[in-house]
């Protein structure tokens, strides 16, 4: 009579399914993560499209201008519109209107009133947004920044860009804070309803979310004039990739994208800028009359 020996799983086989399935986890995990990724870009185009679309509406209805927006220097300015801030103004467009009545249920109703917060305006990819404790109920926070260097008290979408609207940066990637969770370092937040200039030059502090901004000592474009080529005010500043919230350069933009920032042109097309980008091209871009031509993929 034949007898049937049953054999169990060597230690070496447990092992080797074990790997395996690590390994295919780990792939699972990648492939999930970069889907992810994927996603949070596709939101955070889609947000600087909403944005540019409503710049479009709002100087379709004045004959392609906007005017009384913030300058780069309002020292000295007592009284201003809240909708001196563009992002503000922009609020009916990518929010809903806002109401205002003369009695309000709760103070939290006045202040979602007043200054809502706006979905279209975070960037999900900013690790900054409740980074910092002392800025998570923080009213108007905003992810991106627009281009202060060309929005300077008006913008005029046919005669304010020479360069061309396809050549010009209108908005950007920027983290909502530079922060620190121990409070060691000096802070800085971008309110999308502040106008105002730092107080007493502190270029620390609530401030309006732009870039290339001379009230704020932001790094800016400088075209030469003899030669036409564009450079920083501070040499080899660009923007910064996936930085931690405690070292934002507050100066220039921040992108939490890899593949690098997420910009808004004045024609309304969505681009991304990689990494690599030179100084020359990327300033060129941010003037609006420097008289460069560049060409982008």
């Amino acid at each position: 009579m034949r007898t049937t020996i049953r054999r169990g799983i060597t230690l070496i086989e447990m092992l080797l399914v074990i790997a395996i399935l690590g390994i295919m986890l780990g792939i699972l995990l990648v492939a999930i993560q970069k889907a992810r990724e994927s996603a949070t870009v596709l939101q955070n185009k889609n947000n600087l499209h909403q944005i540019i679309l409503a710049v479009h509406l709002l100087a379709g209805q004045q004959e392609g201008k906007i005017e009384d927006l913030m300058r780069s220097s309002m020292k000295g300015v007592r009284v201003v519109k809240s909708d001196a801030s563009l992002f503000y103004r922009l609020t009916p467009y990518v929010h809903g209107s806002r109401v205002f009545r003369e009695v309000y249920a709760s103070t939290e109703e006045l202040l979602d009133s007043a200054c809502p917060n706006v979905k279209v305006y975070r960037n999900l990819a900013d690790p900054s947004w409740d980074y910092d404790p002392a800025y998570v109920n923080t009213r108007g926070k905003c992810s991106y920044a627009l281009n202060m260097f060309a929005m300077d008290g008006t913008v005029n979408l046919t005669n304010s860009i020479p360069d061309g609207t396809s050549q010009t940066i209108a908005f950007v990637d920027k983290y909502f804070v530079r922060g620190s969770p121990n409070s060691t370092l000096s802070q800085t937040c971008n309110l999308y309803s502040w106008v105002w200039d730092p107080y007493n030059d502190e270029i620390y502090g609530d401030r309006r979310p732009t870039f290339a901004d001379r009230g704020w000592k932001d790094v800016i474009p400088v075209t030469d004039p003899i030669t036409g080529a564009t450079q920083s005010s501070v040499p080899g500043k660009t923007f910064q990739v996936r930085p931690r919230p405690e070292d934002v350069d507050p100066s220039i933009p921040q992108t939490p994208h890899r593949a690098g920032l997420t910009v808004a042109m004045f024609d309304g097309s969505v681009r991304t800028i990689t990494p690599s980008v030179t100084e020359t091209v990327f300033w060129s871009l941010v003037t609006p009359a420097g008289g460069e031509v560049i060409h982008l993929d």
